[in-house]
């Protein structure tokens, strides 16, 4: 396994935290996590991704932000929006050494799609991983999945019920899993949009998610998403059902030509933990079949 490296920089006037390491050659892959910072039962940061980055790391550079206000990433300055997200992957991103593939789980979906929207010149490739944050909202019964977390939020008895909610098989939720996720429950960044008093619904965020879904249709229908693209997709996934998965594929296929759906079985929310083999197979083949079709 390739060693990954911890840093600290100012991207986009925040400090922020990268994981990142690799073999070098080829282009750089860029992982954006999951979880909704402040709203979430459980927190997220680099430490979801598990495995998976040094696994990744043995095929090429890797690079992986705690986002805005999780881990030991700041929360800046003004509202936690998905815009704001966006131009802070987008400046990150800006000084690698050319394109890079972007994989977002989860509300990193919605954000890693927003940045090949408006930044496609900096993105070869995208793939969107078990995302209801990308996914299209229709009218429908509220999702319960989470309902009622034990007390107190962000506790370490909390985060752990919330991945046993969340998960297919609970063999993936270890020791580090839950530590890193304590930690980052104790970090300025969450703290700063955890202690608002506000309704989950009401939140900066979830405003921003609703909007940053609804322009998304309208880009759809005009100009679609510029880069090849892949939707990751768990078939048991308590947050998401597999039709949303398949009409954003539909919606993205429509404009995008290399668009590219993957089903993975016996998975919930977090696929590239409960089955990092076949996660790792269906990322590394999209990424060699763009670098072989350009050849």
């Amino acid at each position: 396994m390739t060693k990954l490296t911890e840093t600290f920089s100012t991207v986009d006037g925040v400090r922020t935290r990268v994981i990142a390491g690799g073999s070098g050659g080829g282009r750089t892959t860029v992982l954006l996590h999951g979880g909704l910072p402040g709203l979430s039962p459980f927190c997220g940061g680099v430490h979801l991704w598990g495995g998976a980055l040094g696994r990744l790391a043995a095929y090429g550079t890797v690079v992986a932000p705690d986002m805005l206000a999780s881990g030991g990433t700041g929360a800046g300055t003004g509202p936690l929006t998905v815009d704001r997200m966006v131009a802070h992957v987008a400046a990150l991103i800006a000084g690698q050494p050319g394109p890079v593939h972007l994989v977002g789980h989860d509300l990193g979906g919605l954000v890693a799609l927003w940045t090949a929207i408006d930044h496609p010149g900096h993105v070869a490739s995208l793939s969107i991983v078990a995302s209801n944050a990308a996914s299209p909202t229709g009218d429908g019964v509220e999702n319960l999945a989470l309902l009622s977390p034990p007390r107190p939020l962000w506790s370490r008895e909390s985060q752990l019920w919330a991945y046993e909610r969340l998960s297919y098989s609970h063999h993936h939720i270890d020791r580090d899993l839950i530590d890193a996720s304590v930690d980052a429950a104790a970090q300025p960044g969450h703290q700063a949009v955890a202690a608002q008093d506000t309704r989950a619904t009401d939140s900066d965020l979830h405003v921003s998610i609703l909007r940053a879904k609804s322009r998304f249709f309208r880009v759809a229908r005009e100009d679609g998403v510029k880069v090849p693209t892949q939707i990751i997709w768990a078939k048991s996934d308590p947050l998401v059902t597999v039709d949303h998965g398949v009409w954003l594929y539909r919606i993205i296929a429509a404009k995008q030509r290399a668009a590219h759906f993957h089903l993975m079985n016996r998975s919930g929310s977090f696929p590239f933990r409960e089955q990092p083999d076949e996660f790792l197979r269906l990322l590394t083949a999209f990424h060699s079949g763009l670098a072989a079709e350009a050849a």
